[in-house]
């Protein structure tokens, strides 16, 4: 068994590690008419892999244009009869003029013949490609331990949101360190180049106390070999759209020089989140860039839109739940068990007899050991965590089992969308009853595995942040600590507003507008009515542990303001044993740094605390 201080980097894939892009607008001239040359090949010249020889692609860009090139590869997994059992996508970025190659691996495991259709989106340029390959067994050994991929190494990507199959998010990595350069490449002119915008906040988390002293730190290189004049603009809007004030710099900078000054925003007077857009206008070239800032966070504040029978609504649904026989099915998968740990698959009835299940994982020294409970993201299904001073328990809601889905969802609808029109039957009511059958099964059989019930956490991501909430409100004394990154669907009210202020609409307000205007007998009202009863600040009040909290300001996906508000929402006590991490450049998604507060959360709140 490894010491204690061992666990820190064994805890590193516990973030939610999401990857964002913020929104650009930029425009070049002279880009050359080759555009990007974009081979695929697997990376051994062979399409039949096995646990010795994993599933990797070798993928290589060539790009012609003389303005670096940036997007995504989004590729999807299909079995020969076209069913879609894995999604994964990749951040690209190509330099101007430069070639680059890397190799990924597709993580999958099951045997078959399949189709990986891939589809790359750049700044200037798209193409599809697609490839057969096939996977043949035996599966990988048990005591392969160095093999098993952390499934919190892929949780909670961007690409999760809307997407059921697994899905993952990293960037694309080149092979060497530097691209490669072409043997030939052409001459330049005086307007190929680029400018370089850099902003940073003056205070690194981008929260500020003082509305008269925003201020942001810029630098503009211009590569171009030309003298570039113009403007450079800042336009700050509340995150709901409505407009606050702007500043304007004049710009003029000789050829291959960098410009350095502060802009300090419009004066602010209002708690909240607030976002900005900083316009470069200068001769050869328009970028637009977003980005946010927070104004007396701890004072944000927003209306509860609680319906009159809240607390009996719950009352009654967990009387229901508590007349199933929850039917625990505990049984050995050696398959996923090492030598290290042993791994059981639990499966549990719930809330109208639907089953869900989890997977749970015993380090094989005995002891008792401190329990994480992890909940998913957005359809997002778990596997076995393996960690070597906790026993894991991963939960798979209703709906993550395909057979299950095809019961509760016939129609199938959108997750968030299945039974909107009625809160009594609404999928979420279930999915928050299927997380409490998750911690009584924890209570009721932990003693077995060697559970320390007094030493129990809940964490998650996205959704998962949100569900671990709604678990430690819904069960105080079973739940010791939280650790929450990036939870959603706090506000239905206020999301819908700043949702429909954003230049794009995305998910889920686009969504939600898509089903209102194919079912008129369902309007948006309707549907913000029955999701009341499932708002996670109707919750929150009621977490007495101590929360590990991280919020993101870009994140379209859970507006801040609405997660912050929330935050403030609990009780004075719980904030005060809690922490609270903004990362200002971020969307739906943590950094990789964040993953030491976790670390060290864990090591204080339940690996070294005292037993009581």
């Amino acid at each position: 068994m490894l010491k204690i201080q061992t666990i820190i980097p064994r805890l590193l894939g516990l973030v939610c590690i999401l990857f964002y892009t913020p929104t650009v607008f930029a425009f070049q001239k002279n880009a050359s008419a080759k555009g990007v040359e974009i081979s695929l090949e697997t990376s051994k010249k062979r399409t039949s892999f096995n646990a010795r020889n994993p599933i990797r692609y070798r993928i290589s860009f060539k790009n012609n244009f003389t303005n670096d090139q940036e997007g995504t590869l989004l590729y999807k997994v299909n079995t020969k009869d076209g069913e879609t059992i894995l999604t994964n996508s990749l951040d690209v970025k190509v330099n101007a003029k430069k070639k680059i190659e890397a190799i990924f691996e597709v993580p999958l495991d099951q045997e078959g013949e399949y189709i990986l259709l891939a589809n790359i989106e750049l700044t200037d340029h798209a193409e599809a490609i697609s490839s057969a390959f096939s996977y043949s067994g035996p599966p990988r050994k048990p005591n392969d331990r160095k093999k098993i991929p952390n499934p919190y190494d892929q949780n909670w990507s961007r690409a999760n949101v809307g997407n059921e199959e697994v899905s993952t998010k990293e960037s694309l990595v080149p092979e060497t360190d530097k691209a490669i350069a072409e043997e030939e490449p052409e001459a330049e002119t005086e307007e190929e180049g680029e400018m370089v915008v850099q902003l940073k906040p003056y205070n690194r988390d981008g929260i500020y106390y003082d509305g008269k002293n925003i201020k942001y730190s810029v630098t503009i290189t211009n590569k171009y070999k030309i003298k570039q004049e113009g403007s450079f603009k800042i336009i700050v809007k509340t995150d709901d759209g409505r407009a606050v004030g702007e500043k304007e710099v004049k710009i003029s900078l000789n050829r291959k020089s960098v410009k350095k000054f502060t802009v300090t925003m419009p004066e602010i007077t209002n708690a909240g989140v607030y976002d900005f857009q900083a316009a470069l206008n200068v001769t050869t070239y328009d970028d637009t860039t977003r980005h946010s800032f927070g104004y007396r966070i701890n004072e944000i504040k927003t209306p509860y839109h609680r319906p009159p029978d809240f607390d009996e609504f719950w009352q009654i649904t967990k009387d229901e739940l508590a007349k199933i026989d929850p039917q625990y099915k505990v049984t050995l998968d050696e398959g996923r068990s090492t030598y290290f740990h042993t791994v059981y698959k639990v499966e549990i009835i719930s809330l109208g007899n639907i089953p869900f299940y989890g997977w749970l994982s015993v380090p094989k020294p005995k002891g008792k050991y401190p329990v994480l409970v992890g909940f998913g993201g957005y359809k997002i299904e778990l596997n076995p965590l393996y960690f070597d001073d906790f026993i894991s328990f991963t939960i798979n809601v209703r709906g993550i089992d395909r057979k299950v889905k095809e019961q509760i969802n016939p129609m199938n609808r959108e997750q968030l969308l299945v039974n909107i029109e009625d809160k009594s039957e609404y999928i979420y009511r279930g999915i928050y009853m299927d997380c409490i059958r998750a911690v009584e099964f924890v209570h009721a059989q932990g003693e077995k595995f060697g559970m320390d019930l007094k030493r129990v956490v809940a964490f998650g991501g996205s959704q998962g942040a949100s569900l671990a909430l709604v678990t430690a409100a819904m069960m105080p004394s079973k739940i010791n600590t939280v650790v929450a990154n990036n939870p959603i669907f706090f506000d239905w009210i206020r999301s819908v507003e700043i949702g429909k202020a954003q230049k794009e609409l995305s998910f889920p307000v686009k969504d939600m507008l898509d089903f209102e205007a194919k079912n008129p007998n369902v309007n948006m009202e309707n549907m913000i009515q029955t999701l009341q009863y499932f708002e996670v600040q109707n919750f929150v009040p009621n977490v007495v542990c101590s929360v590990l909290y991280a919020v993101s300001l870009l994140d379209n996906f859970a507006p801040a303001s609405t997660a912050l508000a929330a935050f403030n929402k609990m009780p004075v006590e719980t904030v005060q044993n809690s922490e609270l991490y903004v990362f200002p450049n971020l969307g739906h998604e943590v950094p990789r740094s964040h993953d030491a507060f976790v670390s060290t959360w864990f090591l204080e709140k339940v690996v070294h605390a005292r037993k009581r």
